[in-house]
């Protein structure tokens, strides 16, 4: 939606097949957020990291601002989320002053599904195509 997508577009590349590939495709980034959180959220409860209510009102008034005229803002949905990322932050911030943190840069190799590229590298090239023709038809009915 974000880049211009209608529903009905969106709604054509959701398939059982491309559904499974993609849940293949972020199952291990899921997990290790999951992971993550689980291990901020435990560390700020043993060291007693808490966010200032301070910091989540600046963070909201900073957010309400940012909404166009028009969108919805759900605080009560929001406000949790901004509280979570910002005790997050505080919690990698207590990491990086405490921890003794040696750093390994190995690479994992990551399998590349070149077919999923080409399929979707194809889906994008007919809906652009798609797109250009309802243009020139709509330009040219003008």
């Amino acid at each position: 939606r974000d880049n211009g997508f209608a529903d009905e577009e969106i709604k054509k590349q959701i398939t059982g097949d491309n559904f499974l590939k993609y849940k293949e495709i972020v199952k291990d980034d899921i997990v290790k957020d999951f992971r993550v959180s689980m291990a901020t959220d435990e560390i700020s409860r043993l060291e007693a990291i808490e966010v200032p209510d301070f910091q989540i009102e600046e963070q909201m008034q900073n957010l309400k601002k940012d909404i166009q005229e028009g969108e919805e803002f759900d605080e009560a949905a929001i406000r949790p989320k901004v509280e979570t990322t910002l005790l997050r932050n505080l919690v990698f911030d207590f990491l990086a002053q405490n921890a003794d943190l040696e750093q390994d840069f190995t690479e994992e190799e990551v399998e590349f599904d070149e077919a999923l590229m080409e399929q979707l590298a194809q889906e994008s090239l007919k809906r652009e195509e798609e797109m250009a023709a309802a243009k020139a038809e709509a330009e040219a009915s003008s």
